[in-house]
């Protein structure tokens, strides 16, 4: 009997290694029938199982083959690699840190640990292992790429030493996919898109499942305004692997930006299905209710900002309960100012309301602001960011007011003006605007904050905006401060245009200088809401699918009555937007 199962074991290794898995399996089979604990046919099943993606399978085998004997590295190894394809990684490092302690000499399975401790999230081990890997085989492609990976984890995604170590295992082994994948990052990160895409693609050459490239291809179309490419990329992704929440959430997003709003809304709700508690997809949500005109809803999904990455630091934690809305009759309460200046100027309107409840408001907010702020109904006290709080009785965020007060499509607070001018920059503006040219003086502002994450999507520069120069008895005056004198000096045609950056010190003082203007073109940023504020007589111009404060196409705009709304005819096309703002202002 013990020559047949020697014979069996002999005919199985060498069809396994011949890569016949079925005469394998068979063979394996025969002996575990004879002899159910015979450690190496239970390991090599094991094996088997994991070569036909079977990996629960062979953690199963493997582990059964280790209860038999358990001072065989190899096993271990094995089944550290069987739990990789599980994608459990943390198991996965327990069981080749046994296949080390066995065997030390084995740069394999060094190299696979560092693999392991990356995949779990210790970048810094991963790295460590991977130069133990190293420095026994000094050409173990695979090492190169965890170690290349682990670079980037721990310095960057262009990381100089990273970028190295990808290469090289590259040119140790060109079909590694996941070196593709990380030099594609690296390329996408430092703003090298087309670099990236080659990259990319050649990855997803090499291993057709390989999400994240797939996923990152999306990312790269969605970021460039292709948004059916995207779509496209996205959907091949989750037929891969349709159980990843946030490639849904990525999903929603282009079709969001496709102007697809109820697919978006359908496709982040399909995401949380997944997730409930992943605040970006609930955020992101939020906009697109907000935008459908489902404000109920959008305004308690967008509550969920606060638990997002981004947001979760600016999270005021004051000894203060916030205020939702229950009556404010008698009490001081802090207002403050979250995300960009245009935001607080759109919800700062909310503050003569809660006064109007009996309220006694202190509001915090940047300093560019604070003039204009300060002489809100009910205001007692302006503070700056970072300071300590007077003794209030509860806080809120100016974006939370709207929920807090109910607001729908019915009831939205549109009275404008709702900001004054303060009088003595009034006054100082008449003076600066005395001797400017006759005509009819249209404000301008161009681009937003490059800190915004769409600003490449609604910022259309100064040189769209060179169409307006050339309507008779206009001119032309720039709301532009930051860079806003060297974009006028650098621009060839915009020498007629008469600039301001160096005399506007805070928003009084572009709210004083729009007193002095028949009408405001802006893209948008914080003087279109300024504008709309102050009720002045205004054309907002705004992407082909803008953000959810400005609807969906519509031509006014329910938060600011006295402004116009222009649309893009497609995406990115400036040309054919200011075409549209030129008829208008004939």
């Amino acid at each position: 009997m013990t020559s047949d199962v020697d014979g069996a074991l002999r005919k199985g290794v060498a069809a396994h290694q011949a890569g016949d898995l079925s005469t394998a399996a068979d063979a394996y089979a025969f002996i575990l029938a004879v002899q159910p604990n015979n450690a190496d046919a239970l390991h090599l099943m094991g094996l088997i199982k994991a070569q036909q993606g079977l990996s629960e399978d062979a953690v199963r085998l493997i582990r059964s083959a280790i209860d038999v004997n358990s001072g065989i590295a190899l096993y271990h190894a094995n089944l550290g690699r069987a739990l990789r394809g599980m994608g459990d990684d943390k198991a996965a490092v327990q069981a080749l840190r046994e296949a080390v302690r066995l065997d030390a000499n084995e740069a394999s399975y060094h190299a696979d640990l560092a693999s392991a401790l990356f995949g779990a999230g210790d970048a810094a081990g991963a790295r460590s292992r991977a130069l133990m890997a190293l420095n026994m085989v000094p050409d173990f492609a695979e090492a190169h790429l965890t170690l290349g990976l682990a670079y980037q984890a721990l310095y960057g995604p262009g990381d100089e030493g990273a970028v190295k170590e990808l290469q090289r295992a590259i040119t140790l082994k060109p079909e590694l996919a996941g070196a593709y994948l990380g030099l594609g990052i690296a390329c996408h990160e430092t703003g090298k898109s087309a670099e990236a895409r080659a990259y990319y693609e050649q990855a997803l050459q090499y291993n057709p499942k390989l999400v994240e490239a797939e996923t990152n291809l999306g990312n790269l179309c969605r970021d460039e305004g292709r948004f059916a490419d995207a779509i496209a990329h996205y959907r091949a992704a989750l037929d891969i692997y349709p159980g990843v929440p946030e490639i849904w959430g990525n999903l929603g997003v282009a079709l969001q930006e496709s102007g697809r709003l109820e697919e978006a809304i359908s496709t982040y709700e399909h995401a949380l299905s997944i997730s409930r508690e992943d605040a970006d997809i609930r955020r992101n949500r939020a906009h697109a209710l907000l935008a459908a005109g489902r404000y109920e809803e959008g305004w308690h999904e967008l509550e969920w900002r606060w638990r997002t990455a981004h947001m979760a630091p600016y999270r005021k934690r004051w000894r203060v309960p916030e205020w939702r809305g229950q009556d404010p009759r008698g009490k001081h309460i802090l207002v403050h100012a979250e995300q960009g200046l245009g935001d607080a100027i759109q919800f700062c309107r909310y503050i003569p309301l809660l006064a109007e409840k009996g309220a006694r408001v202190t509001v915090e907010c940047a300093d560019p602001l604070a003039p204009l702020l300060a002489i809100l109904p009910g205001v007692v006290r302006m503070i700056q960011p970072g300071t300590s709080i007077p003794s209030v009785d509860a806080h809120v965020s100016m974006m939370s007011l709207p929920g807090c007060f109910k607001t729908d499509a019915d009831s939205i607070p549109a009275d404008v003006p709702y900001l004054q001018v303060p009088q003595k920059a009034r006054r100082n503006w008449t003076g600066r605007t005395a001797g400017w040219p006759e005509g009819k003086r249209i404000g301008i502002a161009w681009r937003g904050s490059a800190a915004h994450a769409r600003d490449v999507v609604r910022s259309p520069g100064l040189a769209p905006f060179l169409a307006l120069a050339k309507l008779p008895g206009v001119v032309l005056v720039s709301l532009q401060k930051d860079g806003g004198t060297e974009e006028l000096a650098a621009t060839p045609g915009a020498d007629g245009i008469i600039g301001t950056a160096p005399m506007l010190n805070d928003f009084a003082d572009t709210a004083a200088l729009m007193s002095h203007l028949d009408a405001v073109v802006s893209c948008d940023t914080a003087p279109l809401h300024l504008a709309g504020a102050l009720g002045v007589k205004t054309v907002a111009v705004l992407p082909h699918v803008p953000e959810w404060r400005w609807g969906r196409g519509e031509s006014t705009c329910p938060w600011y009555p006295k402004m116009t709304l222009v649309h893009q005819p497609s995406f990115g096309d400036w040309d054919g937007a200011f075409e549209r703002v030129v008829e208008l202002l004939k």
